[in-house]
């Protein structure tokens, strides 16, 4: 019986797993950052459940989210650009916006946040 020899990866191989980590590693550390932030937004918003939103003016609310935005160093999200649409029964409030991101060379990266809180879900 013949016994082979086991062999490992390759130089060429650990270069292109190398890339591959790599490339993942940068897709993860440039997008990741833009969910972050998206998820202190949406924080923002949500935490409009324990305020009585229905008498509030729309200055007051878009104070309140400015407020929370500047103490988790969120930067290019401004509550100004907040829909705030009052109803009969309920107030929903919008804030959806969009991140471009350089990405690699003449690549770019353009990720779109959608994020809303409606009193008449509660």
């Amino acid at each position: 019986m013949k016994q082979h020899k086991q062999q490992g990866l390759s130089a060429l191989g650990i270069l292109v797993l190398l890339a591959v980590i790599g490339f993942f590693l940068t897709i993860a550390t440039r997008i990741g950052p833009l969910y972050l932030d998206n998820s202190f937004v949406d924080a923002a918003l949500q935490s409009l459940a324990d305020e009585p939103i229905h008498k509030m003016s729309d200055a007051k609310i878009r104070r309140k989210l400015q407020a929370s935005f500047t103490i988790n160093s969120i930067r290019d999200v401004y509550a100004k650009d907040t829909v705030i649409e009052r109803k009969k029964t309920a107030t929903t409030v919008s804030l959806d916006y969009e991140r471009r991101i350089h990405f690699l060379a003449n690549v770019d990266v353009v990720v779109v946040f959608k994020n809303t809180y409606d009193t008449s879900v509660r």
